[in-house]
């Protein structure tokens, strides 16, 4: 084989080499990111609801297999999030934080909501060994899981975020003791989880909503003191003076 056929096969097979490791390459950064999306652009198709109303409520499973009922943090300071167990980086960092700011203060009494987005692989059991990595305070730390039909539907409808399968945001929500979403914050920065962690403190610190029973315990205490107004009036009678 003469000179010139040896440097064409050289070159060939540098050539082969450097498109397969761009290749290789180009997938690794690809699966990496798509574990966040960004969440302040519109939902995508894939996250469209797919038929009725929003949803107010919703039911999941958690980590002990127990079916979990939205309506049990009515009344509550909460923390919303989502992630998965498979997931490579972000996941590790955002449930790192929030595994932080829990340990801040144990005697608070706000809640702790993660939800994953790889249904499929996140059973109960898996959920219960990632809650146990992170030392998750089970009276506080809720890990769910569900159908990803529903989730998706969560993370628009509650939260007007992006969600689907294996992929999510890095953002945590915080929703105050009547429901309303107060704030979305990163926590994959420092700044933005120095934010959430005030935000919590003034949400914590509100007055709970009265209940309904309440509200109608003190209707009817302030009709007892007032009074009806179809009443009759008392009759009035005119005193003489002696003489």
């Amino acid at each position: 084989m003469n000179t010139y056929a040896v440097r064409f096969w050289l070159i060939l097979a540098v050539c082969l080499v450097a498109i397969y490791g761009s290749f290789v390459a180009a997938r690794h950064v690809r699966n990496a990111a798509s574990s966040v999306v960004a969440t302040d652009s519109a939902p995508s198709a894939a996250t469209a609801r797919l038929d009725g109303q929003p949803l107010k409520e919703f039911t999941l499973t958690d980590q002990n297999g127990q079916s979990f009922d939205s309506d049990s943090l009515k009344g509550k300071v909460w923390v919303a999030s989502f992630f998965f167990t498979n997931c490579p980086g972000v996941c590790l960092q955002l449930n790192r934080t929030l595994a932080a700011i829990q340990e801040t203060d144990p005697h608070q009494d706000i809640r702790y909501i993660s939800i994953t987005c790889d249904p499929d692989n996140d059973t109960p059991q898996a959920l219960a060994k990632y809650a146990e990595f992170f030392k998750a305070d089970p009276k506080r730390w809720t890990f769910l899981t569900g159908d990803m039909a529903t989730i998706r539907r969560i993370g628009q409808d509650f939260f007007k975020i992006s969600v689907d399968k294996a992929v999510h945001t890095d953002r945590a929500c915080v929703v105050d003791r009547e429901g309303q979403v107060r704030g979305r914050f990163r926590l994959t920065e420092d700044g933005q989880v120095e934010m959430l962690k005030r935000l919590l403190a003034v949400v914590d610190a509100e007055e709970p909503p009265a209940s309904p029973a309440a509200e109608t315990a003190a209707d009817q205490a302030t009709n007892t003191t007032t009074g009806s107004s179809d009443a009759p009036a008392p009759e009035s009678r005119q005193v003489q003076p002696s003489p």
